[in-house]
């Protein structure tokens, strides 16, 4: 929990933060080396207790300091690696992580569609993760130079920015999972670009005019090509985007909106009317429109394919999050995450699949070797955070603040 009290900002540790983990390291070799006495109570007698680190537990940019990958760029993924796909938008300058029929199973029909997806039929199978033994083969000859006032040697650009502190444990090449994906945050950014792109809220969408541009450059999707009459520029209207009336039957429906006491915040407080958007939306906010309420919000005004792909979303997210899970529909998750990513190529533009929505497909997958997502996510450390920020009372001295109380 004292991770959670590191300054932020560009004063953060960042890679340097292996120097703040090595007292961490020592203490977690020799617990599981050798051991420390402890006492039981209930046997009134002392035993040598060992322990072991099984994860960590972080959003992605800290994904990336602890583990020492460049989640930034054109290989973000920490799973594909260096086999992500990607596609380098022109005109919206942004990094579109698609080509999600890799994942499908050999004979789908999917792979054979052409004009729906990129043009072109797709016969590559997606990689198989790293184990951590290739991983530390991988960054065991980076030269790390700690510090904020060092050059970085950017001759050699490379995915792997250092060699993380965690594998001087000995049992961590073991482990299949060593950073979970938070599906936390996964969860809030998903619903907050579903939520931009459907309501095209402005600096919150993912479609506009260079969006558009993208998908004429790419030749897909001719329907949603801008037109121009000589004066004027015309986006013809996507099956993605609601019309305000649309919006209107929507947000009524929020409005109405009454929930048991606890089961959520205020949702009548979010919505405002007059600019047609939510505002204020907090983790568990998306949490609950991603699991409950965007399901029944959304029945009556979409084209029905469309509804059908987003509905498949949420009940995604609803089964992955349940407290009990079945391990023999396991393989039928991870399927079912792969074909909602590919109905949503069909109709959402290439900026909507930004990295976070690429980590869907690996979910499952965290899920066989971690267990419940429950266990894996940030919402208990986001709650005693606010707890610690409490603390603060003086931002001048946020130490001594935090050493007082």
């Amino acid at each position: 929990m004292m991770l959670s009290m590191m300054i932020s900002g560009p004063r953060q540790p960042g890679n340097d933060i292996d120097v703040y983990l090595s007292p961490l390291i020592e203490d977690l070799r020799k617990l599981w080396d050798e051991g420390v006495l402890v006492f039981d109570g209930f046997r009134k007698e002392t035993f040598q207790m060992r322990a072991m680190l099984f994860c960590t537990i972080n959003d992605f940019p800290a994904y990336g300091n602890l583990s020492g990958y460049s989640v930034k760029g054109h290989h973000a993924c920490p799973i594909c690696e260096e086999d992500t796909s990607y596609i380098q938008l022109k005109h919206g300058r942004k990094i579109a992580y698609t080509r999600h029929r890799r994942f499908l199973k050999a004979h789908h029909p999917y792979r054979r569609l052409k004009k729906t997806f990129n043009g072109s039929q797709e016969h590559e199978t997606a990689r198989i993760p790293l184990t951590g033994e290739q991983v530390f083969q991988r960054d065991e000859h980076l030269n790390t130079i700690f510090g904020k006032t060092q050059k970085k040697d950017k001759s050699k650009s490379c995915i792997w920015k250092k060699r993380s502190i965690f594998f001087d444990l000995p049992y961590w090449f073991d482990l299949d999972v060593r950073h979970c994906i938070d599906v936390m945050h996964v969860e809030k950014n998903v619903c907050d670009s579903v939520i931009g792109t459907l309501l095209n809220i402005q600096g919150k969408t993912e479609d506009g005019l260079n969006t558009r541009q993208d998908l004429a450059d790419m030749g897909i999707q001719s329907q949603l090509h801008p037109r121009s009459d000589g004066k004027k520029i015309y986006l013809p209207p996507a099956c993605h985007i609601l019309s305000r009336k649309e919006k209107i039957s929507l947000f009524q429906c929020l409005h109405r909106v009454k929930v048991p006491q606890g089961y959520s915040s205020n949702i009548k407080s979010l919505v405002q009317f007059k600019e047609l958007k939510l505002v204020g939306l907090k983790s568990h906010d998306c949490h609950m429109l991603m699991q409950q309420l965007l399901v029944v919000t959304i029945r009556e005004i979409f084209p029905y394919k469309v509804k059908l792909a987003i509905t498949r979303l949420c009940f995604f997210f609803n089964a992955i999050c349940s407290k009990v899970l079945d391990p023999v529909k396991f393989d039928d998750l991870e399927n079912e995450a792969v074909i909602i990513l590919c109905q949503l190529e069909m109709y959402f533009p290439s900026a909507f699949f930004d990295i976070m929505v690429h980590l869907i497909v690996h979910l499952v997958r965290e899920i066989k070797c971690c267990g419940p997502v429950y266990l894996c996510w940030m919402y208990p450390v986001e709650r005693y955070m606010k707890i610690l920020k409490g603390y603060t009372k003086n931002l001048h001295r946020l130490e001594a603040s935090i050493i007082e109380r």
